[in-house]
């Protein structure tokens, strides 16, 4: 049987991109249990979200979406300053869908910005952004949830 080539391709988003961008993260949080954070907390992590939560976003096309034909298997979101999220579906990862999101999320950070970018960073992602010049800068946490999730505050120096 002939192997499908991905066809990866990258748009911004609209507001009916709010159910696959929360359905996304819901995935990728699930596996980060049980490494690097324990299943009680990552449990709590979608708690109280809904694809609601997304619309003003993607409705704003603040998002990039990257798709495989005609399915989302990742987003990126980066504001003046700062990349603020970044995920890709378990099919997709070490396949270079993640490097193109994020070089699209680093640029909307650089748009308007002369100043370093920074990244709260989830454990397991901390890697991934040093391989592009972020350090880490201290301990942090994602607040808003019980219990707080352990998180990594990386910046990346203007270049």
């Amino acid at each position: 049987m002939p192997h499908k080539l991905s066809q990866i391709s990258y748009r911004r988003s609209h507001k009916d991109d709010a159910r696959a961008v929360f359905d996304l993260v819901s995935a990728s949080v699930a596996r980060l249990a049980p490494d690097p954070y324990p299943a009680e907390v990552v449990a709590t992590w979608m708690s109280g979200r809904s694809p609601a939560d997304y619309v003003a976003d993607c409705q704003g096309k603040e998002i990039w979406i990257a798709q495989d034909g005609a399915v989302p298997v990742g987003f990126s979101h980066g504001v003046p300053g700062e990349v603020v999220r970044l995920f890709v579906a378990a099919s997709q990862t070490g396949k270079g869908v993640g490097v193109g999101l994020f070089e699209r999320a680093l640029a909307d950070a650089r748009t308007s910005w002369d100043g370093p970018v920074t990244i709260e960073a989830t454990l397991n992602a901390v890697p991934f952004y040093k391989r592009f010049g972020f350090v880490e800068v201290g301990p942090s946490i994602f607040g808003g949830r019980d219990p707080e999730l352990p998180a990594i505050k990386t910046v990346i120096l203007k270049g």
